[in-house]
């Protein structure tokens, strides 16, 4: 069996979850939408829980290699243009947030699923504390709180930003973000220039 049919399958559920949810979504569907049979979603996968959260992996792919790329330049750049990158995030990818907000939703009462969401919510946390941590670490002068409280802080209003995106399309997300940023950058204890 290939890589490109497994490849193929991932697509299929990524589609078919973000269309139907993980509830309504059966591997039937998902078979249908890769175009393969449903023994070949068997094969490669056990169990639904485990095409779930493939199919988010596969979602946030090109957002992954976006936000390490920021991590690699000047953290003051990568930290501005992290909000920048979830501006266009939320105008571009609203299927993943879908999916990722039914994942949390799963999770809440399923315990495989529930691990998936503990590991998503921490790689997202640790992307933004690596930025944040680099940009402090410059600073003559620390918050008195901890990098993992901060970036936990910041990340917890992403997804509160999103969710009222997903929930009012007229919701102006990118109003949102800007003053989300403007309290982070004006927490530090020196002033900050916006870059860009």
């Amino acid at each position: 069996m290939s890589e490109d049919t497994k490849e193929k399958i991932v697509e299929g559920a990524y589609r078919a979850l973000v269309r139907d949810g993980y509830t309504r979504a059966t591997v039937k569907d998902i078979a249908s939408e890769a175009g393969v049979a449903p023994g070949l979603v068997h094969y490669y996968f056990d169990t639904k829980e485990a095409l779930l959260v493939a199919a988010i992996e596969h979602g946030c792919k090109a957002n992954m290699l976006a936000a390490r790329a920021l991590e690699m330049t000047d953290p003051l750049a990568a930290a501005h243009a992290g909000f920048e990158l979830e501006k266009e995030q939320l105008r571009s990818a609203r299927d993943l947030y879908l999916l990722v907000f039914d994942m949390f939703g799963v999770g809440l009462h399923n315990p495989v699923i529930g691990a998936a969401v503990r590991r998503y919510i921490k790689d997202r946390r640790e992307e933004i504390k690596l930025v944040g941590s680099a940009l402090l670490s410059g600073l003559p002068q620390r918050p008195p709180h901890s990098d993992d409280a901060l970036s936990a802080v910041i990340w917890g209003a992403f997804v509160g930003i999103s969710l009222q995106k997903l929930t009012d399309a007229e919701f102006d997300s990118d109003a949102a973000l800007d003053a989300l940023s403007d309290m982070v950058f004006s927490y530090l204890p020196v002033p900050v220039e916006k870059v860009g």
